[in-house]
Formats: C-alpha cells, sequence, structure tokens
C-alpha cells in the first residue's frame, strides 16, 4: 500500500506482447524516478474502447450513455500523478486503441481541472528507419487534449520484443528522464515546431504548419526556425471552454435550421445497399 507521500505512476502500454519493449521500458524507467513511487500498468488494446456515438451528450454535461472501460480509464488517469504512454508503430501510426480514445475526447472536458500538468511521458518504437509516420502526433494530440505536461516524447529504434534494453543509449535516456520527471526540466525536442515540438508539418505558402497545435513558422538561410503566428491553446483550460461553447453553439444551430437540412437531405435516404457481415 503505497504511503501518503507516494507518487503513483501509470504506465499506458499500447503493445499486445507480454514483456515487449513497450511494458519493460516503462518499467525500467520507473526504477529511476526518484520520488518514491508505485506503477500501476494498463494493456491498452485489452480495454474494450467503443466508438463515439457523436450525441454530444458530454458536451451538454450528460453522462456518457455507452458502457465500456473508458470510465475505468479516465479514473486511472485521475487518481495518478503522472502518465507514461507507450505504443509501438502500426502502418505509420501507434495502436489503433489510443485514437479509439482520443475519439472519445469531448468526455476529457469534464476532468481537465484535474488532469491538467500531470506530467506525462510519450515513447513509440518503431523498427524500420525512417518509418515512423504519424505515431508521435497522436500520442502527443493524447496528451496535450488531457491538458498534461509532456516531458519527454520520445521515438525508438527497437522491434523485437525487449530489444529496447539491449540499447545502453536508450536505458541512460529512461534514467535522465526518471531522475527529472517531477523537475522543471524537459527533454527538449530541438527539431520540432517551435511552439509545442511536435514533429509532424503542413507545408503552408509561408512556411509550415504544425499539426498539433496549429502555429505557423519558417527556417531562415541558417536553418533557424522562425515563429511566425502562434496557435492554438490546445490542452488548456481557457482552449477547452472555448471549444465546447463552439461544439454547443453548433448543435443549436443544427437545431434551428433541422427541419431545412433534413428535407434537404430526405432524398438521399434510399439511394445505395447497405451490407452487413
Amino acid at each position: 500500500m503505497a504511503g501518503t507521500n507516494s507518487k503513483r505512476i501509470l504506465g499506458l502500454v499500447g503493445s499486445p506482447r507480454k514483456l515487449g519493449n513497450c511494458e519493460v521500458f516503462i518499467k525500467e524507467l520507473s526504477t529511476y524516478i526518484s520520488n518514491k513511487h508505485t506503477l500501476n500498468l494498463i494493456r491498452m488494446p485489452l480495454l474494450n474502447i467503443v466508438p463515439c456515438h457523436a450525441c454530444y451528450k458530454c458536451i451538454m454535461d450528460k453522462p456518457c450513455l455507452i458502457k465500456d472501460n473508458m470510465g475505468f480509464l479516465l479514473d486511472q488517469i485521475l487518481q495518478c500523478d503522472a502518465l507514461i504512454i507507450a505504443s509501438p508503430v502500426y502502418f505509420l501510426g501507434t495502436h489503433s486503441i489510443f485514437k479509439r480514445v482520443l475519439d472519445r475526447g469531448f468526455m476529457f472536458y469534464k476532468y481537465i481541472e484535474r488532469t491538467n500538468n500531470k506530467p506525462c511521458v510519450l515513447v513509440n518504437f518503431y523498427g524500420m528507419e525512417e518509418k515512423i509516420g504519424v505515431a508521435p502526433q497522436t500520442l502527443m494530440t493524447l496528451a496535450i487534449s488531457l491538458g498534461m505536461n509532456i516531458r519527454a516524447n520520445l521515438s525508438l529504434k527497437a522491434a523485437l520484443p525487449g530489444e529496447v534494453l539491449m540499447n545502453e543509449g536508450y536505458k541512460k535516456l529512461a534514467e535522465k528522464i526518471g531522475q527529472t520527471l517531477f523537475s522543471d526540466e524537459i527533454i527538449v525536442n530541438s527539431h520540432g515546431c517551435p511552439f509545442c515540438g511536435c514533429e509532424i508539418v503542413r507545408i503552408g505558402e509561408r512556411g509550415f504548419i504544425c499539426t498539433v497545435c496549429h502555429g505557423h513558422f519558417s527556417i531562415d538561410c541558417n536553418g533557424n526556425k522562425v515563429k511566425i503566428k502562434r496557435g492554438d491553446i490546445l490542452g488548456s483550460s481557457q482552449h477547452v471552454l472555448l471549444h465546447k461553447e463552439w461544439l454547443k453553439s453548433m448543435k443549436n444551430k443544427f437545431l434551428e435550421e433541422r427541419e431545412e437540412i433534413l428535407r434537404r437531405v430526405d432524398k438521399y435516404k434510399n439511394i445505395g445497399e447497405w451490407i452487413k457481415p
């Protein structure tokens, strides 16, 4: 039983493999956390997370009608003092369970004040060189949407089960993160967006647009990043309030125009044939 001064670390293991890279790296990292702590683990692929029904109940401050493991997961996140999320890279993305959780993100808004600024570490494990795809962006969006303080966002090359432990550099990295998890130090990503650190960008007319915070920046002739326009305040309490009010306004707009919208879409009702398994 953890003492009153003990920290509770929650590890979200995104791989179905027992003692795979996700699991053992989280456990390795936890051994270096300087604060007294307990480590709890959830094997994410075993969770039953149902797709969002887009009913907007949660936006209207009503309970979600879906009965699955989403409530359990959120409860565990609320109880932890720090979060470590690790996922394998499957076909240029994270394990699909994290996108399923993120698709239910409207539920986060009720708890944002309690998840805000909790330290979080993100780790993606890939096999083929440079075949990371959009995996780092998915985990980063999940963490930011919960208002968490991302201490490190890592992409590590390790495909074989437990291979990450064969790399002494990765073990030293785990040690550094563990020792600084509850400090003010951040493992800086010098290659990412100058506003939020995300490495996934779109090419705009004047430079690059971050796909997470939507900050605009360019790179000068010396290779230095030049900030052009700050992006969203994604993940902050202010953002949640603004987004929630916008969503409510859109629902109200639909209710106002419902008859006309239904009249226009009615002719499409019987086009095509639905196929079921």
